[in-house]
């Protein structure tokens, strides 16, 4: 017997009238998988930006140049991926569709855009303040899928998502120190950096009613890759310092680090599929308890009794977003296009 992705074009999500709760739940778990490689993958790429050559270079195109490399080394881990579950002729093909051209825009905003903006607005406005503003994209997610995608959120789901994001900024945020006097323009483009990861999702979501996660994953990448390489990289001068760190011992960490963060983007995108950006985006957000457990295993970190309390209470709010109630996913697809069956 075939089964629903064999039927369908390659490439192509078939579209059903319901989503089986064990399919939801396979959304919750890879939202899940998502933020626990998310934070390994932080907690990783720290470690590059301290090793030369990255630790030597401008404040600016450091993260920027890291960052770069990242992304290009994922694409690699992800075509690698496409090619082994026979993917590989379904990325072309997926990419002159209309969908395809929307999950490049996609790209682009939550990538060298939102990530730009999230490093001017560490520059400008100090580390506190953006991580703990970017930290809010679960709750712009959830509110422009509300819009846009038509999700419906219970009030539970709701409290949830605020909860997470409360909870996240505890986390986060610490007295800023010393003079800024462009801190109005750090907090604009740590906004930029909220509300691009946020409409990232929603888009994302909008084209994987056609392109399957996986293929969406590997565009988005490869599209973040391109514009860094063709696009930000000049602009900043870091063109020498990409070059620098192919050839230098760092290069084997920061591998390490796109494995996880390719792992992750695919289990991203398969969530947000399965079961909508409300859902999947604050569960995701649990990185922060992910990144201080890799932290005091990996760097040996004392965490604070600060951090500790933000992220107990994003880890409460994550299991009300869980405890709300489930979606129908009358707009969405069976999960057979998206991982192998061993995978699942």
């Amino acid at each position: 017997m075939t089964s629903v992705a064999e039927q369908a074009e390659p490439g192509v999500v078939p579209q059903t009238s319901s989503l089986p709760l064990t399919y939801r739940r396979s959304g919750l778990a890879w939202a899940l998988l998502s933020g626990a490689c998310w934070g390994l993958d932080g907690v990783i790429l720290g470690v590059a930006l301290a090793a030369a050559p990255l630790a030597g270079a401008a404040a600016l195109p450091a993260p920027l140049a890291a960052a770069a490399l990242h992304d290009v080394l994922a694409t690699g881990w992800m075509t690698a991926f496409n090619a082994v579950t026979g993917r590989l002729r379904r990325l072309p093909r997926s990419l002159a569709t209309r969908q395809g051209l929307i999950l490049c825009a996609a790209a682009v905003i939550g990538g060298p855009i939102a990530m730009s903006g999230y490093l001017f607005g560490i520059k400008y406005a100090g580390a506190a303040y953006a991580l703990a503003l970017s930290a809010t994209y679960p709750a712009v997610g959830a509110l422009l899928s509300r819009i846009f995608l038509r999700e419906h959120v219970t009030r539970r789901g709701w409290l949830g998502i605020v909860v997470t994001v409360t909870g996240a900024v505890i986390a986060t945020y610490t007295p800023p120190s010393g003079e800024m006097p462009h801190f109005y323009l750090g907090i604009a483009c740590a906004a930029v950096a909220t509300f691009g990861w946020g409409v990232e999702g929603v888009l994302a979501i909008h084209a994987m009613k056609v392109v399957e996660p996986v293929i969406a994953g590997t565009l988005r990448m490869a599209t973040s890759a391109v514009v860094y390489l063709a696009v930000v990289l000049p602009l900043v001068g870091g063109l020498r310092l990409f070059a620098a760190a192919l050839g230098s011992a760092g290069f084997w960490v920061v591998l390490a680090a796109a494995a996880a963060g390719a792992t992750s983007y695919l289990a991203y995108y398969a969530a947000n599929h399965l079961v909508g950006a409300s859902r999947a985006m604050p569960i995701n957000s649990l990185y922060a308890v992910w990144a201080i457990v890799f932290s005091v295993v990996l760097t040996g970190m004392h965490p604070t009794l600060q951090l500790v309390v933000g992220v107990g209470v994003t880890f409460g709010g994550a299991l009300l977003v869980v405890s709300g109630a489930p979606r129908t996913g009358a707009d969405l697809a069976e999960n057979e296009a998206i991982f192998p069956p061993a995978m699942r």
